[in-house]
This record gives structure tokens, C-alpha cells and sequence, in this order.
């Protein structure tokens, strides 16, 4: 096989040759989104360990089997390979400094660090079934994961940011929605300004943005203020 000192964009059909040709392969899976800082992290490590290591990137909107094989992991993610093409790690919401640690993993073994917990703790989820109501929930690229992805009720996603005038005037209803539907949906809050990974991984172009997550998927969608039409996909995602 050709040293390689790119990253190689590959698809579901070629991917398992990759994995067949006797390197540990770093996986890089996405979906599209425009991130030179880590674009020039994988570069780096393809260029440094030519001949030792293969970088690989698959885009999952184009390869959804691939996606799935992988139970869905959040992207941008890496998928880490011995030279036997046996999975050895993962990681999702990865940034410039997980591609070095595995990197650095699959050549000479130096240990991962220990990943942070991902859920900030939050003292009642309006989303469990006979908990007391406590507004909407803060969440945050690294609490995204756990809070929506993996909500086993139904998720109303609040984009919004401080500044912006609509989203505080329709606050309050989305306030209320969080109690009218203690429970049955719940309802979380992304402030885009702070939290940039999920505003680009979602194309968050204006603000609000109302989302319904259900099953770790975004199943209906609405930009701006307006309250019936937000209650109108709560219901519709209840249905």
C-alpha cells in the first residue's frame, strides 16, 4: 500500500480494505462541518506519522451504514484501530487535542485520558416520568450527548443567546411548556453563543431555533418566536 502523508477520505465501500492493510487507522467521522483547527490536527498527524498510521475520514451523511455501525456516536468523532483492524477507542465532540492523544494511543500506547463526565448535574430532569418540575435545563456541548441524544422521552432544544430580544420574550412560554409537559417531553436550552460545536453541527443560522429531538434524532425544526407553532411540534412529537 502507498505511504500515505493525507488524510484519506473514504466511503463504506473501501473502508474495511483500509482497516485490512496491516496499520492502526485513526477514524474520523463527520458531517461536514467546516473545523480548520482539527482539519489541521489530522494533517499534522497524517504528515508526521506517515508509514505508521493511516487518518481516515468518512462523512456520515454520505455513508449513514458506517454511522450506525458506530451506534450513532456524535461527531465529529474518532474511532481508534489497531493494525488488525479491531476498534481499540472512541471518542465524540472530538477537538485538536483528541486527535494527538490518539495519535499518540495507537503508536506507542500512550494511555487516553480519562474522559470528563458528561452530564452537568442538574437537581430534576423535567423529562422523568413523576419528578417534580424544575424549568427548562441548561445543557452544553459536553452535556449534549447525555441530555439529548439519549433522553428516552422526547426533546424540545431552546437555541438561543443572551443578547438576542425574541428569545427572551418567548422565554417565559417556554418556561411554561417545560411544566405543561412535565414528563412527557423535556425541555433544554443551548445557549449558541457558548456552545459552538452544536450551533454548527445543527446549522443554527438565526436564533431562536426551536428543535424536537426523539430517539437521538432531530425529527422537526422551526426558527423564530412563535409560540403555537413550537406547541404545535411538541404535540405532533407526543403523537
Amino acid at each position: 500500500m502507498p505511504v500515505f502523508d493525507t488524510p484519506i477520505t473514504t466511503d463504506s465501500n473501501n473502508l474495511s480494505k483500509i482497516l485490512k492493510q496491516g496499520l492502526p487507522v485513526l477514524l474520523l467521522l463527520h458531517e461536514g462541518q467546516r473545523d480548520k483547527p482539527l482539519e489541521d490536527a489530522l494533517s499534522k498527524v497524517a504528515r508526521k506519522q506517515k508509514g505508521d498510521l493511516l487518518v481516515v475520514k468518512v462523512d456520515v451523511r454520505e455513508n449513514p451504514g458506517i454511522h450506525k455501525e458506530y451506534k450513532n456516536i456524535a461527531t465529529p468523532a474518532i474511532i481508534s484501530f489497531d493494525k488488525k483492524g479491531k476498534v481499540q477507542a472512541e471518542a465524540d465532540y472530538v477537538r485538536p487535542n483528541d486527535v494527538r492523544s490518539h495519535a499518540a494511543f495507537l503508536s506507542n500506547g500512550t494511555p487516553l485520558p480519562e474522559a470528563k463526565p458528561k452530564a452537568e448535574p442538574v437537581a430534576i430532569s423535567n423529562g422523568n416520568n413523576g419528578a417534580k418540575h424544575s424549568g427548562p435545563i441548561q445543557v452544553s456541548d459536553n452535556t449534549w450527548r447525555n441530555e439529548v441524544l439519549k433522553s428516552k422521552v422526547p426533546v424540545l432544544v431552546d437555541f438561543w443567546a443572551p443578547w438576542c430580544g425574541p428569545c427572551r420574550s418567548i422565554a417565559p412560554y417556554v418556561e411554561q411548556l417545560s411544566k405543561d409537559y412535565a414528563g412527557r417531553i423535556k425541555v433544554v436550552k443551548l445557549d449558541t453563543d457558548r456552545n459552538q460545536v452544536m450551533a454548527r453541527r445543527y446549522d443554527i443560522r438565526s436564533i431562536p431555533t426551536f428543535a424536537i429531538f426523539d430517539k437521538g434524532q432531530q425529527v422537526a425544526r422551526m426558527s423564530g418566536a412563535n409560540p403555537s407553532g413550537i406547541k404545535r411540534m411538541v404535540e405532533q412529537a407526543l403523537a
